[in-house]
Order: C-alpha cells, then sequence, then structure tokens
C-alpha cells in the first residue's frame, strides 16, 4: 500500500494519482484520512512504488512547490 501525506492539495494530488494507469502500473485511491491518503498500486512496490508516486505528483505544476511525503506499507 502506498501512503502518501501532504498538508496542502491533497485534493490535487489525488486528481493526478487515483486512476493512473501506464506501462502495467496501476493506482487507485482507497482511503482519505485528513492529511493521509492510501493507494492501492499494481505493478511496482517498495521503493519502485514511492519513487513513481513521487515523480507523478512532482511532474505537476504544482508538485514542485508542495511538502509532501510517500512511503511503502506492507
Amino acid at each position: 500500500m502506498l501512503i502518501v501525506k501532504a498538508l496542502l492539495l491533497t485534493d490535487k494530488v489525488c486528481e493526478v494519482l487515483d486512476g493512473y494507469v501506464q506501462d502495467g502500473v496501476t493506482i487507485r485511491l482507497l482511503n482519505r484520512k485528513g492529511m493521509e491518503l492510501e493507494f492501492e498500486m499494481t505493478g511496482k512496490s517498495g521503493f519502485d512504488a514511492v519513487g513513481l508516486a513521487k515523480e507523478i505528483v512532482r511532474s505537476h505544476d504544482f508538485g514542485n512547490a508542495l511538502y509532501f511525503s510517500a512511503i511503502w506499507r506492507d
């Protein structure tokens, strides 16, 4: 499970990650608790999943200035 935490712009983070399908990787929002967003990711796990999620968020205009964290939880 991919966990993304952001104090601001959680709607935009959900918008860019939820429904992502590319190169055999899919991301789906499972749960939302305040600043913590839980996603199911298939096709990647661990460090690879975290790196991809950060890359996707940072590729958008708001992502470069956004303070957020991403972790993988089994």
